[in-house]
């Protein structure tokens, strides 16, 4: 939660949508760019800390914000309020709030998902574009099915990776994620990259963890006074994980797909300097899927492909590595 970590350089705006957002900003310092940091889920603008502190130190501007239905950013209820170009719109509104033309965009999980349509419905507005673990992925005018992409990698690398879609649409599980959040914590950062896997990803195996299952270990790289933090970001007083789920229930129910369907094939191209972060030992951000979705969707020359030694969150796993890849990249 931006207001709740970093209260000196938090502010909020209430969008010409109705919506109020939670946003760091930090100015830029010698000409240096801005840097546009879109979190994942679970998440929020706090996750960031890291990168907030080495970014910030060495003169780049940020923006950092609360994402819809997190933090201390408005959190409605209805799933509609979740469509991508929707939100695309108000984190356009909160740089023209802050008076910048152009930043460099970077993107982790669902972020990086908002930051491939953020290029595709505002092109002119990012200088460079950093896809950290999820890679880009063009728009889909024919409807999302989470089940052909279980099929696919299945086939592919002999499990689905999006077993818990499932399970994060149906209409309990920001409830009981809220309510077994030592569950949430333990999977989401868990100490053995093969127990997120073995309860996340199989068909039905999140419900199961949830309702029978044990917690394991922590990873030992994030400490106690941070998960301390996350609880209070995600307390049930807070609104618990319900609201950031609609975005997977909005991509579910396809409300994206007309918004989708406008977007020009010229437009699916990115046209930017681009960096994908890759994971290695993700078990949902495969490196291999990944670079292989995004390659086709870029021109030639245009992308950097880096792989960290780390599980889906690099940014707090390897933040060094991060931040150093992330440097060197901005330039």
């Amino acid at each position: 939660m931006a207001a709740l970590a970093f209260p000196n350089i938090t502010t909020s705006a209430k969008l010409s949508s109705g919506v109020t957002y939670s946003y760091v900003h930090i100015p830029a310092q010698d000409s240096k760019p801005h840097v546009l940091l879109l979190h994942g889920f679970p998440s929020s603008a706090y996750d960031w800390r890291h990168q907030i502190e080495f970014l910030a130190d060495r003169g780049f501007g940020l923006i950092v914000p609360d994402l819809l239905g997190y933090g201390a950013t408005d959190k409605p209820r209805e799933k509609e309020a979740y469509r991508l170009k929707k939100m695309c719109g108000e984190v356009i509104e909160i740089l023209d709030i802050c008076g910048l033309e152009t930043v460099v965009g970077v993107g982790h999980d669902w972020g990086s998902f908002l930051l491939g349509r953020l290029a595709n419905y505002h092109p002119a507005r990012f200088s460079k574009l950093a896809f950290l673990d999820i890679a880009y992925a063009p728009p889909n005018a024919d409807g999302f099915s989470v089940d052909p992409i279980n099929e696919r990698t299945t086939e592919m690398i002999e499990y689905p990776v999006f077993g818990y879609w499932h399970f994060f649409g149906d209409e309990d599980s920001g409830d009981l994620m809220t309510d077994k959040m030592d569950h949430t914590i333990a999977v989401a950062y868990a100490s053995s990259y093969d127990f997120s896997k073995e309860n996340l990803c199989p068909l039905g195996a999140a419900r199961k963890y949830y309702t029978s299952g044990t917690p394991g270990p922590v990873a030992p790289w994030i400490a106690d006074h941070e998960i301390a933090m996350h609880k209070r970001i995600f307390s049930k007083e807070n609104g618990g994980y319900g609201p950031p789920l609609n975005w997977y229930k909005c991509e579910i129910a396809n409300l994206n797909v007309p918004d989708e369907a406008q977007v020009v094939k010229e437009d699916y191209y990115l046209k930017v300097p681009s960096l994908l972060m890759l994971c290695k030992y993700d078990p949902i951000g495969v490196p291999a899927v990944q670079k292989l979705g995004m390659t086709p969707w870029i021109e030639e020359g245009l992308l950097t492909v880096v792989e960290i030694d780390s599980g889906h969150w690099c940014l707090l796993e390897k933040p060094r590595e991060t931040n150093e890849a992330l440097e060197k990249f901005l330039g």
